[in-house]
């Protein structure tokens, strides 16, 4: 079974679009979200619509999503974050806010784990370190364990119980193997708002028979959201 896997859409349509576009491609029958649907992008109820209509999707809350339900104090986020999250409260419909209100904080499959941040801490967390990995890892059983949160396609793996850890960013086409006995953490990187100096948006694909990863990456009209951003009277940092 192929899975789509991303995470950090932040209300960016354009970019989801061509996203869902690039793993249509890839034959992906099912999805997983890692959190972060919402926030600094213009369209919150575009992306919920289309996200909340994939078939056979997992998805979990971020704390973007956290922070836009009430339940995450602002004084966390920037001001250009902070200005986002007012601006999905105003306008995100009750159908998307009633379904965003549901997700998990943390889903356990029997062929991987799917958080936002990390294991440890699902809502916070940013897992980019080899200390951290290590740190992490009593705090889920199925491997690999998808994360989000820091915008970056980056792996962790390591043969168990406890070896050298293979670590670093993930590259465009890159086949990435989880076989039994590796203990691993993959990070699609960012659909909405990428911060590994490509400004494609950023997904993966996930081959649960041979326990494969794959990183893909599509162009999106980066433009169009820019406009969108300034109509909306968003801050011009976003």
């Amino acid at each position: 079974m192929l899975w789509g896997v991303f995470s950090e859409v932040l209300s960016n349509i354009e970019a989801l679009d061509a996203v869902l576009a690039e793993l249509e491609r890839q034959g992906v029958e099912r999805y997983i979200c890692c959190g972060d649907l919402v926030g600094y992008g213009p369209n919150p109820n575009e992306i919920l619509d289309r996200i909340r209509a994939l078939p056979e999707l997992l998805c979990v809350r971020g704390n973007h999503d956290l922070a836009v339900l009430g339940r995450m104090d602002l004084q966390w986020f920037n001001d250009p974050a902070k200005a986002a999250v007012r601006y999905t409260q105003k306008i995100i419909s009750e159908e998307n806010l009633a379904w965003l209100k549901e997700l998990p904080p943390r889903i356990e499959a029997k062929a991987f784990t799917v958080v936002h941040g990390s294991p440890r801490n699902p809502a916070e967390e940013y897992l980019v370190t080899v200390q951290q990995f290590h740190d992490n890892c009593s705090y889920f059983e199925a491997s690999p364990c998808f994360v989000g949160h820091s915008h970056l396609p980056v792996c962790f793996l390591m043969k168990e119980p406890v070896s050298y850890v293979e670590a670093g960013a993930l590259a465009e086409g890159q086949v990435l193997a989880s076989p039994d006995g590796v203990r691993s953490v993959i990070n699609p990187g960012s659909v909405g708002q990428p911060r590994d100096h490509d400004n494609r948006a950023s997904c993966g694909v996930y081959d649960d028979e041979k326990r494969t990863f794959t990183l893909r990456r599509a162009e999106y009209d980066i433009e169009a959201v820019q406009k969108k951003i300034h109509a909306a009277g968003l801050p011009e940092f976003l």
